[in-house]
């Protein structure tokens, strides 16, 4: 597999959402990429702490850290859509990658729905890649519990480095809302039950490769199913 690209609207989206997935790919030799669309901070300073949060966070997970713009810009809002979309278009065709993973349309947060839009609009252009969507990073909003992921990735071994990670974005003056590291710990571990592994990351596949193995190129825990319920049901009638 030639690699991964995750497009993020904000620095910590990918790490909240997937960074498990990101160490696990760089383990197994895929080559990982994550572009990022707006910095959103408030200040010169407040960038630039925010921009080498996200180069701390790629050499911990060990993935190559991108802009989706030439310069990283303040806010998601300053460019128009149509030309976020374009700059996907030129970024997955420079990168080639085999699957693309992104925000979900249904996202509380209007900068993650404008990215994740954005994406799916470029994916008419590469009919050839798979696509994926991680679910929102804010459980405190209705939405979170809308998300209905069909891929489960096991992350046990990977989960120390993705909360690592998180702690990167820990530093004075930041302009956003603390990251959770328990909740995202306490997430990697619900997720694994539902699929009886001990922790895991969630993803909703929206087209998958048929010539690779599955998705990610990396394995992944299939979903329960109730086989056993009906044919028990079975032998009762």
């Amino acid at each position: 597999m030639s690699g991964v690209l995750v497009v993020a609207a904000h620095p910590d989206d990918a790490e909240l959402a997937v960074g498990g997935t990101l160490a696990l790919l760089g383990d197994r030799g895929t080559e990982a990429t994550v572009a990022v669309v707006a910095v959103s901070e408030a200040d010169e300073e407040h960038r630039r702490l925010r921009v080498q949060a996200a180069e701390r966070a790629a050499s911990i997970l060990g993935h190559r850290l991108r802009w989706l713009a030439r310069e990283p810009l303040d806010q998601v809002e300053d460019i128009p859509e149509y030309e976020v979309v374009r700059l996907v278009d030129d970024l997955v065709a420079q990168v080639r990658p085999d699957a693309v993973l992104t925000h979900w349309e249904g996202d509380s947060h209007g900068d993650h729905v404008r990215v994740a839009r954005a994406v799916v609009s470029s994916s008419r252009r590469w009919p050839e890649v798979s696509l994926c969507q991680f679910g929102p990073n804010e459980h405190r909003t209705t939405r979170f519990l809308e998300f209905v992921p069909n891929v489960f990735v096991p992350i046990a071994d990977q989960l120390p480095r993705k909360l690592d990670a998180l702690r990167a974005y820990s530093y004075p003056g930041q302009g956003f809302r603390p990251l959770d590291e328990e909740w995202a710990r306490q997430q990697a571990l619900l997720n694994g039950r539902h699929v009886g592994v001990p922790a895991a990351e969630s993803l909703r596949l929206l087209r998958c490769r048929t010539d690779g193995p599955g998705p990610l190129g990396i394995p992944t825990a299939p979903l329960p199913t109730d086989d056993h319920h009906v044919r028990e049901g079975e032998e009762d009638d």
